[in-house]
């Protein structure tokens, strides 16, 4: 059971679940069934993406990380393209019961996450923006299952901005690791400097988005009070960035914001 639990991480998954159902509270849960639904889903699809991960990174991993559960034999090749394919079918057939919408979102998904770790996550910028889009979505993936996705939307905006030069900023962290992985990141492509100036644009469209569900009516001041400490730590951030503080501080930083941000969206739900 042990190898299978390290193939399907359950403790990321988890995180997807809870994601979901941030995004259902934020768009107002009268009913739990098709919640608790949508929160099965994203765990199997989530883990799903975790052993098709392990599954193309068999090789490197042969190099790099010998004691993870396929390169090691304690799971065969068939029985994780299974355990994968079992996990996927699972995640959209249960969304297909909650709605349209959410069957859409977890084959599309499933999708990306299949191409990510076959092809995507070596391809430049593409591989950052899949990224943060799947963590975006996820929050979207809650709003839909309770039909009032706004407030959710906008939150995965945020995350998708803010995640995004995250990325970024860990690809720099990562930059020598990636070049021996033939990893074409943003660094390796555009060098430090530029990577960073990006980096830096992402996050101020995410600080830019902060104030969109006051606008919209959706929240009102306590929302407002609350994203503040939000903005403030992303301001940082950009700060840390352009003055080029050690990448692993930034993301520090940027993870705090997010964070901060994440509350202030639940402040406005209550």
């Amino acid at each position: 059971m042990k190898p299978f639990l390290r193939l399907i991480r359950p403790v990321n998954c988890t995180m997807a679940a809870v994601a979901v159902l941030i995004g259902a509270y934020l768009g107002g849960m009268s009913t739990f069934p098709p919640v608790l639904f949508a929160m099965v889903a994203a765990f199997v699809v989530s883990g799903g993406g975790m052993v098709i991960n392990d599954y193309y990174d068999r090789d490197l991993d042969f190099i790099y990380d010998y004691d993870r559960p396929i390169p090691s034999g304690k799971v065969s090749l068939r029985t994780a393209l299974i355990l994968a394919s079992s996990l996927f079918t699972i995640g959209i057939y249960l969304s297909f019961w909650i709605n349209i919408h959410a069957f859409a979102v977890a084959a599309v998904n499933s999708t990306l996450l299949i191409a990510y770790a076959k092809d995507l996550q070596k391809r430049f910028f593409i591989s950052n923006l899949t990224v943060s889009f799947l963590v975006g979505s996820t929050f979207v993936f809650g709003g839909l299952a309770v039909e009032n996705f706004l407030p959710a939307l906008l939150l995965g905006s945020m995350a998708f901005f803010a995640n995004t030069g995250r990325e970024i900023i860990k690809d720099l962290e990562d930059k020598k690791a990636d070049a021996t992985k033939e990893i074409n990141s943003v660094p390796i492509v555009l060098g430090e400097n530029k990577s960073r100036h990006i980096s830096s644009v992402l996050v101020i469209a995410a600080i830019v988005l902060t104030p969109v569900p006051i606008v919209l009516g959706i929240f009102e001041l306590w929302y407002g009070i609350a994203v503040l400490a939000s903005v403030a730590v992303f301001v940082k951030s950009v700060k840390m960035i352009e003055f080029d503080e050690e990448a692993a501080k930034v993301q520090g930083m940027l993870k705090l914001g997010m964070l901060i941000g994440l509350i202030a969206f639940l402040v406005g739900a209550l």
